[in-house]
């Protein structure tokens, strides 16, 4: 997540300010997903024992906006900020995973499965700690940042493919989705401008955020087949916004 946030009237007064924020980030997202037929009661007729991997990116612009409220103190000639936010985004990240096997009718049980997936960030709050100066000649300050978030996402995807032990013919695979509620912990850093803007400042804000990865685990016991996944998923954004002291 990226936002953009402003600072006091004053560019080096001190206090406690509210700020509003909008923004839009290249979000990119890489699932990976393993079939995993080591256990003892897998049915798989071409692949127990083995383990099949395969794994998808997919990147896409999405928005956001939230509201912020901060402390921003001085030493010397720096100044440094301590503020909590919220945001809400919009965008999905949609990707195809294309599966593995060998058989010559594809999806059957053992087989990593094509797969269909979406993960949608919904909202993100967080710390973020910034420390700058003003630019000499030009009544602007800048800073660089390191912050920490919680950001909640959903994650789906659904797959066709044969569920039972024997062989299937197309007509027999069955259809399925699985839903996710996912959280990462996220860490981000950046670097901004401030400008005054009436008795207001604008900033503007360049920020990269590692959202980590997250691990599901599905089971199909009566198979004796277990699918552990992994997403992983970052961001590049610029943002913008206002802020205004108390």
């Amino acid at each position: 997540m990226f936002a953009a946030l402003i600072a006091p009237t004053a560019l080096a007064e001190d206090g406690i300010y509210l700020g509003v924020t909008v923004g839009g980030a290249l979000y990119e997202a890489t699932y990976d997903k393993t079939v995993d037929n080591t256990l003892a009661n897998n049915v798989s007729m071409l692949f127990a024992g083995q383990r099949l991997h395969a794994q998808a990116s997919a990147d896409r612009i999405t928005y956001e906006a939230g509201v912020l409220v901060g402390y921003r103190g001085s030493f010397g000639v720096l100044f440094y900020g301590i503020e909590g936010d919220w945001t809400t985004h919009q965008g999905t990240v949609s990707g195809h995973l294309e599966g593995v096997g060998t058989t010559p009718q594809r999806n059957q049980v053992g087989e990593n499965w094509p797969e269909d997936w979406e993960l949608a960030k919904d909202m993100s709050y967080g710390v973020t700690v910034r420390v700058g100066g003003e630019v000499p000649v030009i009544d602007t300050t800048a800073y660089v940042l390191v912050g920490l978030r919680r950001v909640q996402a959903d994650f789906s995807r659904s797959y066709f493919g044969c569920l039972q032990g024997d062989f299937c013919v197309p007509d027999q695979f069955q259809s399925g989705s699985e839903f996710f509620d996912e959280n990462f912990n996220a860490f981000s850093v950046g670097a901004g401008i401030e400008q005054p803007l009436a008795n207001l400042v604008l900033r503007a804000e360049l920020r990269y955020v590692a959202h980590g990865s997250v691990d599901q685990l599905v089971l199909f016991d009566d198979l004796g087949v277990s699918v552990p996944t992994r997403l992983e998923a970052s961001e590049v954004g610029l943002g913008v916004g206002l802020l205004w002291t108390f």
